[in-house]
């Protein structure tokens, strides 16, 4: 059975299901290409079922090929669940964030600090740290977007904000 056949039965919500998919399929360099062309599939629980199960393998320490990270990032736009968005913003600190990918990212992030999600929110704000940590020529915008976050009330992206602040203050005094 195709990986996508078996996410067509996620129901959106029971990760049981996504654990037994993940079970079915060898980890493999082929699965991640699979898995970062169906982020991109219009049905929202295909969507979220592969982006968690990206989030799963991101967080095994399966390694990403270079042509997955550009797929994967080229695919943001394609997000329309915040579900999903959430999984990548919450796979960026284990990701290589390929330079010529940085500009999507940037988009994908901004895009999300609009989001009524707070939990979203606030990993974007990450998200910019993180872009920032591996490409430090966008210190200034993250450093930026954090200042603008600092105005959000909800309670999670204020405590992001603070690890944030803290992560940079580190990231300032080794360069």
């Amino acid at each position: 059975m195709s990986i996508r056949k078996d996410l067509k039965s996620f129901d959106g919500r029971h990760t049981g299901s996504l654990e037994m998919i993940l079970s079915k399929h060898p980890r493999r360099a082929s699965l991640i290409g699979e898995l970062v062309v169906l982020m991109a599939d219009p049905d929202s629980n295909i969507q979220a079922g592969a982006t968690w199960l990206l989030k799963r393998l991101v967080e095994d320490e399966v390694r990403f090929k270079q042509e997955h990270l550009t797929v994967l990032f080229g695919a943001l736009r394609e997000l329309t669940s915040w579900i999903s968005k959430l999984h990548v913003c919450q796979m960026l600190p284990r990701l290589a964030i390929p330079k010529e990918s940085a500009g999507n990212v940037t988009w994908f992030l901004e895009r999300n600090l609009e989001d009524e999600n707070k939990f979203l929110r606030a990993w974007s704000y990450n998200g910019f740290y993180e872009l920032a940590r591996q490409h430090r020529e966008y210190f200034d915008e993250a450093i930026k977007h954090v200042e603008m976050g600092e105005t959000d009330r909800a309670a999670s992206v204020q405590a992001r904000i603070r690890r944030i602040r803290k992560a940079m203050a580190k990231l300032r005094a080794e360069s």
